[in-house]
């Protein structure tokens, strides 16, 4: 009797500490920041991971490297864990010509991503926010976003720009004004500010 409560305790905190959750939806330029590796690609294959039965192995085909450590410049294949309580992503779209920006981890020389990653269609992305990947947040990265979910909130220091997205109740926090339009830049007196993407010059050898 003993024995099967003991393994009942188990079971519960086995579920617990397995269980999938995701600590909100960041700015674009955090999630760039933030990452070991930032890419466009195309689905185009799965399967469950040969190595790892655990693991759903995605086929990808990366058509533009925003960010990545050097061996990674040609990622073919991406994992994640296949069962859903496992936070394990699950590729909907069947549309294998569709671009996507992703962000990734490595882990022993392999990019894993779960259902928490940031992965959104090229083409949903404004216009903004796509100069932001191929050319500003890589530039500001020594700024850092802090989130504001309610008021009253404040930065902690000059290199922080204050999310405040979330007190607006868009229905997506990425087509907030600061996510969609903006990116946490430094100054010339060395300050971290909010600045439109709109208004920075962009340089014509870079195409959306």
């Amino acid at each position: 009797m003993f024995a099967l409560v003991v393994l009942l305790v188990l079971s519960c905190l086995s579920q617990e500490v397995w269980s999938c959750s995701c600590s909100g939806p960041r700015h674009p330029q955090s999630v760039y920041c933030d990452s070991a590796i930032v890419i466009r690609t195309k689905f185009v294959g799965q399967k469950v991971s040969e190595k790892n039965r655990t693991r759903m192995q995605y086929q990808i085909k990366t058509t533009k490297v925003f960010k990545a450590p050097e061996g990674f410049e040609d990622v073919q294949y991406l994992y994640t864990a296949t069962a859903e309580s496992l936070c394990g992503y699950q590729h909907t779209s069947t549309n294998k010509s569709e671009e996507f920006v992703l962000a990734g981890h490595i882990i022993d020389g392999e990019v894993f991503i779960n259902t928490c990653s940031y992965i959104a269609p090229w083409a949903s992305l404004t216009y903004c926010q796509k100069r932001g990947f191929m050319q500003m947040y890589a530039k500001n990265c020594e700024c850092t976003i802090k989130q504001c979910t309610s008021v009253p909130c404040e930065i902690d220091d000059d290199r922080q720009c204050l999310w405040t997205d979330h007190l607006s109740r868009q229905k997506s926090l990425y087509s907030g004004h600061q996510a969609a339009n903006w990116a946490c830049v430094s100054d010339s007196n060395g300050l971290c500010i909010w600045d439109s993407l709109k208004s920075r010059l962009y340089s014509p050898q870079s195409k959306v």
